[in-house]
């Protein structure tokens, strides 16, 4: 009994030291070529119809002019906006902004509102939709880089302070300036993601005993300019065998702020939602997806990253790592414990029916030679 509760102990310890010991690591490379980037991201704040993202590349000494499409969901009450800039960073490692709304606060180093000009108040009817004018003007000196601040509409008085986006409806406005520019994407995390709202909040697992159904990155930008990378990831099984390629890692976009250190997270599989709007469907390029359980075999898997970064006129870098994680569901553990079970209980048993045999073979032996004597 001592020699099967040894070889069991052992080939649990084997077990958990396939577990823990696990290979988990990320690197990076960096290459070069050329690439354009630029996005953008839906959003609709409670009832106002906006546009939630602007996108321009403005040289030096040019000025630009466009309009805002604005309009009042509500059918039974008009709406007297007021119109401001505000600078924004970031709030943490998702997309949600940092709005800085104190009218004392000082102007970031990437601020446009020196260089906007837009109407301080707009009045929409009930039900209505206006389009209202502004231009951006770049100076001949400002040097080359990412440039935003936010539209901020407010239909009463507003506080100071900071606060996430969700409190105001504003319109996120992105200025490229070409030039050469300082471009550092750096890779922090790679891995598996478990996270109940589609990536916003989560944690990455390298371990995990439910089917992973997100692959996610973390790229710290280094540089002076907010950066939209886009790539693909990889996953094998522990075989080598490609289980699934993600082509789009970052279909919306989004962007990694100046000083930001930025989640991307992505389905593995997912499944194409659509969007209710202004009482329509919506079904495109920014419609959302939902993650669905993918079909993964319990054992290891790694994951490869390969993405890519820069700006227009600058060299594109590319940003690549490798990591691994175990998908190791309860059912399949304890399967393999039970096994375990019975082979160090068969073990045991031939091991007893061996001793028996040779000691038997040993006692009848041993008397045909006493009766010689």
């Amino acid at each position: 009994m001592k020699r099967f509760l040894s070889n069991l102990s052992t080939a649990l310890s084997v077990l958990f030291i396939i577990i823990v010991v696990a290979p988990v690591s990320a690197a990076t490379t960096t290459k070069s070529s050329t690439t354009n980037t630029a996005g953008t991201n839906a959003y609709d704040s409670a009832g106002l119809s906006i546009e939630p993202r602007k996108n321009y590349i403005i040289n030096p000494g040019q000025t630009i002019k466009d309009t805002l499409v604005v309009g009042n969901l509500d059918s039974t009450g008009g709406l007297n906006l007021t119109l401001k800039m505000i600078d924004f960073s970031f709030m943490n490692n998702s997309g949600t902004p940092k709005l800085y709304l104190a009218a004392n606060h000082p102007d970031t180093p990437w601020s446009l509102k020196p260089y906007t000009t837009l109407p301080s108040n707009v009045l929409i009817g009930p039900g209505e939709t206006k389009t209202i004018n502004y231009s951006i003007t770049i100076p001949k000196n400002l040097g080359a880089g990412s440039y935003y601040s936010a539209i901020l509409y407010e239909s009463g008085e507003g506080e100071g302070g900071n606060v996430g986006l969700g409190a105001s409806g504003v319109s996120l406005v992105f200025v490229t300036v070409p030039g050469t520019v300082n471009e550092d994407l750096s890779l922090k995390k790679l891995g598996a993601y478990a996270s109940t709202d589609s990536g916003t909040t989560g944690n990455f697992t390298y371990f995990a005993t439910s089917t992973p159904q997100m692959i996610a990155y973390e790229l710290k930008n280094n540089g002076d300019v907010a950066e939209a990378p886009a790539g693909s990831i990889v996953l094998k099984n522990m075989f080598g065998k490609q289980v699934k390629t993600i082509n789009k890692t970052n279909a919306n976009q989004d962007l990694a702020l100046i000083g930001q250190t930025r989640l991307f997270a992505t389905c593995i599989e997912s499944q194409q939602n659509d969007i209710t709007k202004l009482g329509g469907i919506v079904t495109s390029a920014n419609a959302g997806s939902t993650c669905v359980t993918p079909h993964l075999t319990p054992g290891l898997y790694s994951v490869s990253l390969d993405t890519f970064y820069g700006q227009n006129g600058n060299v594109t870098h590319e940003v690549a790592g490798t990591a691994h994680f175990w998908y190791l569901p309860i059912w399949f553990v304890c399967t393999v414990l039970a096994v375990l079970i019975v082979v160090g209980i068969i073990i045991w048993w031939l091991q007893r029916k061996v001793r028996s045999l040779v000691k038997g073979t040993t006692y009848h032996s041993g008397r045909g030679i006493s009766r010689k004597g």
